[in-house]
């Protein structure tokens, strides 16, 4: 009898300490952000002004057509790129990850930030991005009900640059980010806290605008930015990355990472894209690997 309540014990306890290491589990047992209690009253889908930094700063939230505040509901930044602006990210449906959100029937509430405050889409000499970004969240986690371990941000040029230089920051915040041709110069770089984060990344071989290799002496590169991560997330052995030779991409997935913590590299043959089909398919498997990599969590 001793030596069955022994085994059952133990047991009891390999599974308990197993399914501690489960973000799923982890996200599951969250408390509600404070907009649970309350009726999106006063924001609903649409454009919005605030005063952030002291600037005026806008942007466009999307929030499903049948949201309920008992539930807790994935959370998208979409960061627009050069040229681009909050609108354009609306109408790329927030590159493209709206529609696999719509065609899961996955409900997701969806934001979209503007730029262009000092003039360049993203601020290159201040935090002042970043201040609006802890503002909104603060804003959002306030009046929605928010699953505050499912917050994701994604962009494209300087919209992944900014992306980027919020993973170094906001690691407790963002559950999993994706950068799209990003770039670690011309943008602000927050002190890295080095903290773990999931992280996706995409570059082209002949990308000449947001390099793979910009300086390997400065360590500037999307290579460098995929490398940053895979060393906060606790691997100090770094890989070579593959990169494509062919007209189909490769994305690798670094292996000896946390399961919770993982790291992804897309990469492809062409130039400065986030939007890049394989020979024979109709695709953008850029935006479907974005979705399929942000539903893991």
């Amino acid at each position: 009898m001793k030596k069955t309540l022994v085994i059952f014990l133990l047991l009891v306890s390999f599974f308990s300490c197993n399914k501690s290491d489960n973000p799923v589990d982890v996200a599951s047992t969250t408390t509600p952000t404070t907009g649970s209690t309350k009726e999106p009253t006063d924001l609903k889908s649409g454009t919005y002004t605030i005063t952030s930094a002291g600037l005026t700063r806008q942007y466009i939230i999307d929030i499903p057509k049948n949201y309920d505040k008992s539930k807790k509901y994935r959370l998208i930044f979409a960061m627009h790129m050069m040229g681009g602006s909050m609108q354009t990210m609306v109408d790329q449906n927030y590159y493209g990850l709206k529609t696999y959100a719509d065609r899961d029937n996955v409900p997701v509430i969806f934001v979209a930030p503007q730029g262009y405050t000092d003039g360049s889409p993203w601020r290159g000499g201040d935090n002042k991005d970043h201040i609006f970004f802890a503002d909104m969240l603060k804003l959002f986690k306030e009046k929605l009900s928010v699953d505050s371990t499912r917050v994701f941000c994604c962009g494209f040029s300087f919209g992944a640059m900014f992306t980027y230089s919020l993973s170094l920051e906001f690691q407790s915040d963002l559950r999993a980010v994706a950068c799209y041709s990003p770039a670690n110069w011309n943008i602000y770089l927050p002190e890295n806290k080095h903290k773990p984060i999931a992280y996706f990344s995409t570059t082209g071989t002949q990308d000449d605008l947001c390099k793979y290799v910009n300086s390997d002496a400065l360590k500037q590169g999307g290579k460098y930015c995929v490398l940053t991560h895979i060393e906060d997330n606790g691997l100090k052995q770094l890989p070579e990355l593959p990169l494509a030779t062919t007209s189909t991409h490769i994305t690798t997935e670094i292996k000896g990472l946390p399961t919770e913590y993982p790291v992804l590299f897309g990469s492809f043959v062409g130039g400065h894209t986030n939007d890049v089909k394989d020979p024979g398919s109709s695709v953008n498997w850029i935006a479907k690997e974005t979705w399929d990599f942000f539903m893991r969590f």
